[in-house]
């Protein structure tokens, strides 16, 4: 209705347009000038409505409750009443012509607008159950700017300054350096599932399948997204894993993550796509002995740049920090097992330690621990692709779910994090 009405008004001042032409009145044409700013603010204000998210105006307890007591009981009442047809009724068609009460107890009095919000909601529910179960998602960064090959500057080599003259001869004052930025992009990677269930498990009216499901394809993506945020190998629709050969080189002497972060030489930074590591001089362990442990923990925070140890945090996986807290002092006394507090957040050397068992063990050339600040180092935004698809059709006597996720990522601030390597490796 509202689209019919803005054609209508840009008709007729087209009209009044071509009279003017001819007239060339000076206030009419100001008259004009006036409409049609009008009706560029209305045409604005209904382009930012259709482009809004119906979802985003809920509230994260509306939007569980949307979930609870109309999309999971509706996909069970949908097969149920149109398992007789020969056809059955396009989902969301369902859900807008036979939900209306559930809808206004949801304040969603629009049938068209709630059930807009019933595919939004039951698109994102996959992803946001991963994020539950992956401490390495639940750190990264997200930046919500980020879009399909988005670029920023990455500050390599700062202006130089000389000691300034008295220019009494005239001398002609040398030129100083300027800065000097590399560039870096971001990537998209995609996720999908196509699980089915059969209509007699679906039919069930005492299962609630379809909530076992998302709650079991959550978990089995986050293993999936945790796994490519750490080591995905950037071909095809991969993430270039932290942890990977994308961002981490420890290639003897001449690895990029041996490279300084800033250089008088900008070729002689790092490339700004890869973190720096930190060797712990020792092959597939953390030092040679207990205080080379302990002063491998002490460098880590007097190395990584101040402006990150706010917010840093030790990342590792339970067997690593079983090590760690095996350390002991002359007197056979654990030196860290005091630092750890009970109950809550972990801490060592004054700093969270997160566990996520996804992390590397302790090997040769292993990359075992992450310190710093992960949300600043590497950020993840949601893709163009996201929706579930509810499909009774393709596969006789069963309902397939298709979900398919794309994701954004990209480095921000590389030397924000430093990682561990245990390796003899180093830089020249």
């Amino acid at each position: 209705m509202r689209k019919k009405i803005l054609r209508k008004k840009l008709t007729v001042l087209n009209e009044k347009y071509i009279k003017l032409e001819e007239s060339k009145d000076p206030e009419e044409i100001k008259k004009l000038k006036s409409s049609i700013k009008e009706l560029e603010d209305e045409v604005s204000d209904v382009r930012t409505k259709a482009r809004k998210s119906v979802a985003d105006d809920l509230s994260g307890n509306e939007k569980q409750k949307l979930h609870e007591t109309l999309i999971k009981p509706s996909v069970g009442a949908w097969l149920k009443e149109t398992k007789s047809l020969e056809g059955k009724t396009e989902f969301f068609a369902y859900v807008k012509s036979n939900v209306g009460e559930r809808l206004k107890t949801l304040n969603i009095t629009n049938a068209d607008e709630g059930g807009r919000a019933v595919a939004e909601v039951l698109s994102r529910d996959v992803i946001e159950y991963a994020r539950e179960y992956s401490p390495v998602l639940g750190e990264v960064g997200r930046k919500p700017s980020m879009t399909r090959n988005f670029r920023e500057l990455v500050l390599v080599t700062y202006p130089s300054v000389q000691e300034g003259i008295e220019n009494v001869a005239g001398v002609t004052v040398a030129e100083t350096t300027t800065q000097e930025y590399k560039e870096v992009k971001s990537k998209e990677f995609k996720v999908n599932a196509k699980p089915r269930i059969t209509d007699e498990a679906m039919y069930g009216a005492d299962i609630d399948l379809y909530g076992d499901l998302i709650r079991l394809l959550g978990r089995e993506v986050t293993i999936y997204l945790a796994a490519q945020v750490l080591y995905g190998d950037g071909t095809g629709k991969n993430c270039r894993g932290i942890l990977s050969s994308n961002r981490i080189d420890i290639t003897d002497g001449t690895g990029e993550s041996w490279k300084s972060t800033l250089a008088a030489n900008p070729d002689n930074a790092r490339d700004a796509d890869y973190f720096p590591t930190y060797s712990t001089g020792v092959d597939g362990a953390l030092g040679s002995d207990d205080e080379a442990i302990v002063n491998l923990f002490i460098d880590l925070a007097n190395t990584l740049p101040s402006q990150w140890l706010p917010g840093s945090k030790f990342y590792m996986n339970r067997t690593t920090k079983g090590v760690i807290e095996k350390i002991r002092d002359a007197d056979n006394h654990p030196i860290f097992l005091n630092s750890y507090r009970e109950g809550g957040m972990l801490m060592l050397n004054g700093y969270p330690v997160v566990i996520d068992d996804t992390l590397p063990d302790i090997a040769s050339d292993s990359t075992p621990i992450i310190f710093g600040n992960l949300g600043a180092a590497f950020a993840l935004n949601d893709g163009d692709i996201d929706k579930m698809l509810i499909d009774p059709y393709t596969v006789d006597d069963c309902t397939v779910v298709k979900y398919a996720k794309e994701m954004f990522e990209m480095i921000q601030n590389s030397d924000a994090i430093l990682v561990v390597a245990a390796t003899t490796n180093a830089g020249e």
